[in-house]
């Protein structure tokens, strides 16, 4: 039997963007780190174990890609979300969730083209496009007292102002909405009204938490799969994203071509990434046990700091209520701080590092993202510090 265990991975000799780099640029011995979306727990043994064994055979040369592969995916999507495909007509790979939305962005648009996202949203997004010469338009979210909605009204509107392709993220990164059935079939509607495309950016699907449900829109029906390329990997819900893998599922035959085609241009098709397959077959068929125990902590972790701002500073530090990811979106616009400079004066001030809502786009401004897949002692020390922080500006009004 595997040990399915989480632990939180030994610091030393590590080298990581979220935490070894930060410490390089900042003068603080007590830096904390909450931005980069990483966790800190151990990847599943599962997967070391399988990454282990391929170095032990000694050969890191071209893969092909097993039929272990496919079917490791196939039983999953059935498995989780009742969505039964043709693994091995649908799935391609690609080296990591941006390379393979970029690659989908450029099969269904031209520069140009209008493309519809849901803000606030991860900057990636309006990055890739606007790099890309193409028009982003904004539909923001409704932020209601129990959570975010999405405004189908002006999404409509996007929609019928000609953007070519919505991109939506599911579940939502930063504000951790996994979209139920209901909203994803309006969304369908409304693009197959308007012939606009489906990109899915479903990375964050693993951490749902336990009582919540995940579905991919493409599972809805046959017609709405036939206008949708969805985006997957491990990258995040089993901390693997230096493998830079992840695949996409296009059940249109012709979309299936294109977007071949496009990694052949790329000479991206031959040769695939051997670790990432490896962890993928290993991911999707040993670590059930040890995501159930990550999904639970991660949700306690995500209530512990909800209550804590709730009992400690009402008012003035609200965590939005979230069912997905390892992310606390968290609401400062009553500190009348300006929008710009959040991230940096926390930074200044209390010694962390978070993610400023500013640039995620309309709705992001006043906010952070404070990743939560750490241990229980860095998200007290930080609940405290920003405790702190908001005090000091109770004390100056």
């Amino acid at each position: 039997m595997v040990d399915q265990r989480l632990e939180i991975a030994d610091d030393k000799g590590l080298f990581r963007l979220k935490w070894e780099y930060e410490k390089e640029q900042k003068p603080w011995d007590d830096l904390l780190c909450f931005g980069t979306a990483d966790m800190d727990y151990r990847s599943p043994q599962p997967i070391l174990d399988a990454l282990e064994r391929v170095i032990q055979r000694g050969h890191l040369g071209y893969p092909m890609i097993p039929d272990a592969y496919y079917e490791a995916i196939q039983n999953w999507l059935l498995r989780t979300n009742a969505w039964e495909i043709d693994a091995r007509s649908s799935v391609l790979q690609n080296a990591g969730i941006y390379m393979a939305a970029w690659t989908a962005l450029n099969i269904l648009t031209a520069p140009g083209d209008a493309v519809a996202i849901l803000t606030p949203v991860h900057f990636c997004f309006r990055e890739i496009l606007t790099l890309n010469r193409r028009r982003v338009m904004e539909c923001p979210l409704i932020l209601e007292e129990d959570g975010y909605r999405i405004d189908f009204g002006a999404l409509e509107a996007c929609l019928a102002a000609g953007s070519k392709v919505l991109w939506i993220c599911n579940p939502h990164n930063p504000v951790g909405r996994a979209w139920k059935k209901e909203e994803l079939q309006k969304i369908a509607d409304l693009c197959l009204r308007y012939q606009a495309w489906i990109l899915s950016d479903d990375v964050y699907c693993g951490l749902i938490f336990p009582e919540g449900r995940y579905t991919a829109i493409a599972s809805l029906s046959r017609e709405i799969s036939y206008r949708t390329i969805t985006l997957y990997s491990t990258s995040k819900t089993y901390n693997t994203a230096a493998l830079r893998h992840a695949f996409i599922v296009a059940e249109n035959p012709e979309i299936y071509k294109q977007y071949r085609e496009a990694l052949n241009a790329m000479s991206m098709e031959y040769g695939q990434n051997l670790m990432g397959i490896v962890a993928t077959i290993a991911a999707f068929n040993e670590c059930d046990a040890w995501l159930d125990r990550l999904r639970k902590e991660i949700a306690e972790n995500h209530r512990f700091l909800t209550q804590y701002f709730e009992s400690q500073i009402p008012g003035r530090c609200r965590v939005m209520k979230s069912d997905a990811s390892y992310f606390a979106w968290i609401d400062l616009r009553k500190l009348r701080i300006r929008p710009q400079t959040l991230s940096y004066q926390i930074e200044q001030e209390a010694h962390m590092i978070v993610e400023n809502g500013y640039p995620l786009g309309r709705g992001g401004a006043g906010f952070i993202r404070m990743n939560l897949a750490t241990s229980r002692a860095n998200i007290e020390e930080g609940a405290k510090r920003l405790k702190k922080f908001c005090e000091r500006r109770d004390s100056r009004i």
